[in-house]
């Protein structure tokens, strides 16, 4: 790996801590949201939908969230989708749209599976058009087993706490009656500080994808030292 590619995450670990040392004390600025926003009062960390598949069937879809996200840390976004009255459509396509300036997430898919029951497993996230996707040649739905699909996403740094941010909707493709477009079905969180578990866990995500320890702090050290000695060299 580059001495770049390290630093990239390590520069974001630091900067994570250095921004939530900050804000603690009310120190910080920070650009403004560039999500979508809600007010507080209409902030709703879930919300649902249903539609008449005929012949008694109901097909139910949900998008949530948890209510407070730490700025800078990860939000995940869970989309269910069930049905009721002897229904069993097959899903293959959830599609999720978060707020604007979210990059790719990593996505976990919980469904029925013959003969296994049921089991979560990490799954292959693609971009479709605002938003992102997951598929399948079918998860199996039925009134006892809805499938859930979660969308994990970092949160950008410029993310200012007490704001409230809500997200755009999800797209389901599957079998005939199950499909649906709900660009309405937004979830929304309230921003807040990031605490210091979340801070570390940030920094342990970006450090175990860059190398080892060693490496990391070697890189890191010598490019302090470069800077100073270019700087040095520059004032003369």
């Amino acid at each position: 790996m580059s001495r770049s590619a390290v630093r990239r995450p390590v520069a974001r670990a630091v900067a994570v801590v250095a921004t939530t040392a900050l804000l603690g004390g009310g120190l910080a600025f920070v650009a403004p949201q560039t999500a979508g926003t809600a007010t507080a009062a209409g902030c709703d960390s879930a919300n649902r939908a249903t539609k008449d598949a005929g012949l008694g069937i109901t097909h139910n879809y949900s998008k949530s969230v948890a209510m407070t996200a730490g700025a800078g840390a990860k939000v995940t976004y869970k989309i269910d989708v069930g049905t009721s009255n002897g229904g069993n459509p097959y899903v293959n396509t959830i599609v999720d749209t978060p707020p604007a300036g979210f990059g790719k997430p990593t996505a976990k898919v919980r469904a029925y599976h013959f003969l296994e029951g049921l089991k979560e497993e990490v799954v292959a996230v693609e971009a479709a058009g605002k938003g992102w996707k997951v598929g399948s040649g079918g998860w199996s739905v039925t009134s006892g087993n809805p499938v859930t699909a979660s969308f994990t996403y970092d949160l950008p740094l410029a993310s200012v706490p007490g704001v409230p941010v809500t997200s755009g909707g999800i797209e389901v493709v599957g079998t005939v009656g199950v499909s649906n477009k709900l660009p309405d079905l937004t979830a929304c969180y309230l921003t807040r500080i990031m605490t210091p578990g979340e801070a570390i866990g940030s920094v342990g995500d970006d450090l175990s994808s860059s190398g080892s320890t060693q490496d990391i702090i070697s890189d890191v050290v010598e490019g302090i030292v470069s800077g100073a000695l270019a700087g040095a060299g520059s004032s003369r």
